[in-house]
């Protein structure tokens, strides 16, 4: 029986996660050679975030290789449990910010526009990086090392807009280490991720002002439409699958 914790067992289907983790990586620093809102959006909101970290991991595991959701995370075992942890921790880092924060803040319609946008992205986190990925690292290595590598993945994927690696591979750490607690996304999201989230980019960071617009309040929705809509194609592709089976 191998150890939980720290294993090496490596497959095809690890060795897939992987090519997906670095093509994300890769889509992400080539924002920084093509900086323009076009590519911007072909590059992250397409190919990045819908495309391989939305589609692929539902379409992968779902109907390649006949898992359920419940590999990534996505499941109502200790819901109540993951959910008061998130709300616990969500409150708790607001009130750290509060605290230590020196200067006046002003949430207007373009803030929305922002935090909008910032919670869609994190579906695709949640769904892609803590899910897909974080499932194949231990399913290779086991826990400890799952969480290093994924937080490595998380960091490295804010090339493009946020290239605050050091930073951002601790806030990876302390997200995928409490997603452990109850082994339930609900746990980290949408609260403790959430304020974590919005309050680095609308605050703390730049990378804010790129999303402070109307343009990326539409993308958003768009990519919310997009995201239910490849939930439906998912799911009426397994029931068609299933039809099949008993015919």
């Amino acid at each position: 029986m191998k150890n939980k914790w720290l294993h090496f067992d490596i497959d095809k289907e690890n060795i897939f996660g992987l090519i997906c983790g670095l093509i994300m990586v890769l889509l992400s620093f080539a924002m920084t050679l093509f900086n323009n809102e076009i590519s911007n959006i072909i590059l992250r909101d397409i190919l990045m975030i819908l495309f391989l970290g939305f589609f692929t991991p539902f379409y992968y595991i779902l109907i390649i290789k006949k898992k359920n959701l419940s590999v990534l995370g996505l499941h109502k075992n200790k819901l109540t449990a993951s959910l008061t942890i998130n709300a616990i921790a969500g409150i708790s880092l607001l009130a750290m910010f509060i605290s230590k924060n020196t200067e006046d803040i002003v949430f207007n319609i373009n803030s929305f526009y922002a935090v909008t946008y910032i919670l869609v992205a994190g579906i695709f986190e949640m769904v892609f990086i803590y899910g897909f990925l974080r499932y194949q690292f231990e399913r290779a290595f086991g826990i400890l090392p799952a969480i290093l590598i994924t937080s490595i993945f998380y960091s490295l994927h804010h090339a493009g807009f946020q290239p605050e690696f050091t930073k951002l591979f601790f806030v990876g750490i302390m997200y995928v280490t409490v997603f452990y607690f109850t082994y339930n996304i609900f746990s980290i999201f949408p609260f403790f991720w959430g304020v974590g989230a919005i309050w680095d980019v609308l605050v703390n960071s730049e990378a804010g002002n790129q999303i402070k617009n109307e343009t990326s309040f539409i993308i958003a929705i768009l990519m919310f439409i997009a995201m239910v809509g490849i939930s439906i194609f998912i799911h009426c592709k397994i029931l068609s699958n299933i039809h099949g089976h008993l015919m």
